[in-house]
């Protein structure tokens, strides 16, 4: 919970020519702290097991991280939707910034915030 409502910020870019999705940014962020518990929770039951001189199989270790994943929403219960509340998404239309005169200046400016956005998640 920490993790998650450490960002409660969010910049999300709408290009007309995509298609659009409100949920996107803050959706991806939700996504990646649940996987993180999960492997948190993993690599916490791998130590504990190894420490007691335990071998378990990685279908039990799975089925035991689905477990406690269950038992933490009980606990948690509305938590995400609660998040989803708390946080503030603002919405920039990035081709106003590359609407040029000539065609090849607004390709190659679309081109390149493209590019800048494989690499900058």
């Amino acid at each position: 919970m920490q993790k998650l409502y450490s960002k409660t910020e969010f910049i999300q870019y709408n290009d007309p020519d995509d298609f659009f999705d409100p949920e996107q940014e803050y959706g991806n962020y939700i996504t990646q702290c649940i996987a993180k518990e999960r492997d948190f929770i993993r690599e916490l039951i791998r130590s504990t097991s190894a420490e007691a001189g335990t071998i378990l199989t990685e279908e039990l270790i799975e089925e035991m991280v689905q477990q406690k994943r269950e038992d933490i929403n009980k606990l948690t219960g509305s938590a995400i939707e609660d998040y989803i509340e708390k946080i503030s998404v603002t919405y920039i239309d990035p081709v106003s910034e590359c609407n040029q005169k000539y065609l090849v200046i607004r390709w190659l400016c679309r081109l390149w915030k493209f590019i800048k956005s494989l690499f900058g998640r």
